[in-house]
Formats: C-alpha cells, structure tokens, sequence
C-alpha cells in the first residue's frame, strides 16, 4: 500500500462523503430543504474537523497534503465563507417553484472540496484536481439563475473557455517542472544558468494562477462573469475562490524570497492589478461589476504582501485576508436581502438612492462594509490595509506602495460615492423592499457587521488565536507530535 495516500486532513474526507451523499439524496428523491440541510451539515461537521487528520503525516515529500497551521486558517476562511454563501441562498432556493434547484447546494460543497484541496496541497496533482474541481462547479453555479438565463449563460460560456486555458497553461507548467525535476512537490524547481526550463515552468505556473486570481493583465472575465452570476455565487469567486488561489501561491513560494527572475515581472503585475482593478471600478454603474473590479485590485494589495517577505508578512497577510472575506461577504449579503423580494436585481448605483430613509439597517451596514473595503476607521480594513503598507516600507518597496496609495485614493472616491448615493433625498427614486421573514439573512448581516467593526476597533484582540506563524515551506511537514494535529 503507498502510505503517503494514509494522511488526509479531515474536512477533506468530510467534505467528500457529503458530495456522494448529496448526490444519493438527489438521486432517490428531490429535496430542495434536505439538500441544503445536508449541505449546511457537512461544511459544520467539516469547520469541526479542522486542524484534524486520518492517519499519519510522513516524512519529507512523501505525503500529498500538508496540515500547518496556515493550510488551517485558509481553510477556516474558505469554509466560513461556503457557509454564509450557503445562508445567502438560502431563503431563493427554497421559494423558487419554477425548477429544481438540488444541484446548488451539491455544486457548492463540490466547490468548498475544490478549494479546501488546494490549500492542504503538498503536490502538484492534489493542487490540480482542486483547481480543475473548483472551475467545473462554478460553471455550473454560474449558470443556474433561471430567469436570467441568457446573461448566466454566456457568463458560464465565457468562464468555461478562459478557465480551460489558464488551466492548460498551468498544467503545461507543471509538466515543465516534473520534466526538469522528476518531482511532483508542490514547490518552484530550482532554476540554473545552463537550463532554462525551471524558469519557464515557473513562469507558466504563475501565469496560470494570475488567470485564476484575476491579476491584470489576465482580469477581463472576472466583471462579465460575475454581473452575470446569481449574487452568492459572484460572492463566491470573488471570495472562496481568491482565498484557495493565493493561499496556494503563499505555499508555491514558501516564506523567503521570491526567485529574483521573477522580480520584474511580479512588480509590474502588482502595480498594473491594483490601478487596473481601480480604474476599472471607476466606469462601473453597477454595483455587482464595481465589486468584480474592486476585488481585482484587492488581489494587487495581497500581492504586496506576498511580494515582501518579513517579519510583518504572515500578520498583514492573513488580517488582510479576513478583512477582505467579512467586507466582501457583507456586501454581497445585503445585495441578496433585495434580491429576495425582488424579481430581479438593482441594475444600477442610482437605484440604491435615499436606502438610508427606506432601509436605514441595510445602509447602514453597507457604508460600514465600504468604508472597510476602502481603508477607513472603524473598518477592519483600515487596520488590514496599513499592515499591508508596512511590509511594503520593511522592503523599501517605493514602486509598489505609490500604487497602493494611488489606488487605495481611487478607491476612497468610488466607495464613498456610492455611500453618497445612500444618503439622497428621500424624494429620490430609491428601492421599494418588501418586509421579508428572512431570519438567516439578518443573522449573517449582523455577524459580518460585527466582525468588522469589532476587529477594527480591537484587532490585536480579535485575531490573535487565529493569526498563523509565516506558512511553512513546502519541504517542511508538519511534525507527528505537532499538538494543534490531533489524528482521529
């Protein structure tokens, strides 16, 4: 028997046996209340496994996951994440009479499976499977509004062929790197003078995951897909899938330096995504697409910290990370509380007029999520944004942090303009909302709202328990004595 297939962190088998259960249960009898029942039960059951394990981690390079305790916090974002996504959909898949809507919740925990491999991966192939898992639900998940069928449509058409290439780009890369190494381990092959291959298999792997996260040039799809998406799912990629995609990248690089090859290339993709992303959210009119380009340019101030290696780098990373999740979860939250009563969506900015007369609750919490977003007090992303500046100032990285602090201006002026827009007459055309009995909603609104004030009030308070250490390399496993790994 290989005994490296023996470890397995455990909401990965969890996460699997309520995929084959969902798909039992759709095939006995639909359900729409028992699969998203089932749902909610295995990504509980899978937030308890964490930082459990089957079996035993092995020795260096022979194990195909690996459990740290960043693998842990990343997979603690992402099932969080899947959890207020599935409470966000909850309330539309059980009204909508006109088709069954079973698939949704199987796809969703088919794409939680997806991620949650990629950032316990140690290998090249359970890395590929979890981004080939991920793009396959979220084509799915993307076309299933019905009455939007047409728009969701070309979206999951066009997600489908950008998502076949990045993933032909990647996986070319990484038969590059097995040809130059004979390894599958999920690290950059160590480049020489006299053979170019490493470098070009590196190159090409990065490429690829720029194309999944969304980083300029390789961000044009991201706005198209989601406005085109029912809302959760936009949360979705927007958030699950950029957690899984950077989480892998911190683990593709380890905790030193970058190869110095790849010096120029990755500052000037840092500094094109984060003007690029905020540029873009500029000409948008509708919110939905605004928040597509404001998560491009979030990926640039990521990549700030994973440019600058230090002291600061796991702290600014990690805070940032669940800055960005709560903030953007929020938004979208709320997006979903008119979605409920409406039969279609705001179109526009405008239509959001005078929500502080109408609904004061909802504007209240949705100026809170922006100003978070944009780097203000009492957000947590106030406190998120300045850690990322400071590795940029341990590193002396002038370039990059003039692009956050240009970028981080724009994006002041397009938050606060909406925030504007909430604040008009009450005279003014605003949304009608009917009074909907939507307790899991209101609930997942208020938590997010108090995580993000909260942990910007009290940040050093809030997160300690959580924060990881810098994320192990990739040649280091985790050891069979670790206590925070217990084995079931």
């Amino acid at each position: 028997m290989i005994t490296h297939d023996l470890f397995l962190p455990l909401p990965l088998p969890l996460l699997s046996v309520g995929t084959m259960l969902l798909l039992t249960a759709i095939a006995w009898r639909r359900s729409t209340t028992r699969s998203l029942t089932l749902a909610l039960v295995t990504l509980i059951l899978s937030l308890g496994g964490i930082g459990y394990h089957v079996g035993t981690p092995q020795p260096e390079g022979l194990s195909l996951f690996v459990q740290d305790r960043w693998a842990n916090y990343t997979a603690l974002l992402i099932l969080l994440s899947s959890l207020s996504i599935l409470l966000m959909s909850w309330r539309d898949l059980e009204q909508d009479k006109t088709h069954p809507t079973d698939e949704y919740p199987l796809l969703l925990v088919l794409g939680t499976l997806g991620a949650t491999s990629m950032v316990f991966s140690a290998n090249y192939l359970p890395f590929f499977l979890g981004v080939e898992i991920l793009a396959l639900s979220l084509m799915g998940l993307v076309a299933s509004r019905s009455s939007r069928l047409t728009e969701a449509s070309e979206a999951s058409m066009k997600y489908l062929i950008l998502s076949g290439i990045s993933s032909a780009i990647l996986l070319f890369g990484i038969g590059l790197a097995y040809a130059s190494t004979g390894s599958l381990l999920f690290s950059p092959p160590p480049s020489g003078n006299a053979n170019a291959i490493p470098a070009i298999a590196t190159i090409m792997i990065l490429v690829g995951v720029f194309f999944k996260l969304s980083a300029v040039p390789f961000h044009m799809w991201l706005p198209d897909v989601m406005d085109g998406a029912p809302p959760p799912v936009a949360a979705f990629m927007a958030v699950v899938s950029k957690i899984a995609i950077f989480s892998s990248l911190v683990r593709y690089f380890g905790t030193g330096d970058t190869p110095e090859y790849l010096h120029g290339i990755l500052s000037v993709v840092i500094i094109l995504t984060i003007l690029g992303g905020n540029f873009l959210a500029l000409r948008q009119t509708n919110l939905i697409r605004l928040m597509a380009c404001s998560s491009i340019a979030h990926v640039g101030y990521l990549l700030i910290a994973f440019f600058s290696p230090g002291q600061l780098r796991s702290e600014a990373i990690t805070l940032y990370l669940a800055a960005y999740a709560a903030s953007t979860l929020g938004i979208f939250a709320i997006i979903c509380a008119f979605a409920l009563t409406e039969n279609s969506l705001p179109n526009t900015i405008t239509d959001w007029r005078g929500l502080f007369y109408t609904r004061p609750f909802l504007a209240t919490t949705l100026s809170l999520m922006l100003l978070s977003l944009a780097g203000i007090p009492p957000g947590i992303g106030f406190f998120a944004k300045f850690e990322v500046a400071a590795t940029g100032v341990e590193r002396q990285q002038t370039l990059l942090l003039a692009a956050l602090v240009i970028g981080s201006i724009i994006g002041l002026y397009y938050y606060l303009s909406i925030v504007r827009v909430l604040m008009g007459t009450q005279d003014t055309p605003s949304l009608q909302v009917k009074k909907s009995q939507s307790p899991e909603l209101t609930t997942l609104i208020v938590v997010l709202t108090l995580i993000v004030v909260v942990g910007g009030i009290f940040p050093a308070r809030m997160l300690p328990q959580v924060l990881p250490s810098p994320p192990l390399p990739q040649n280091e496993l985790i050891s069979i004595q670790e206590p925070m790994q217990p084995s079931l």
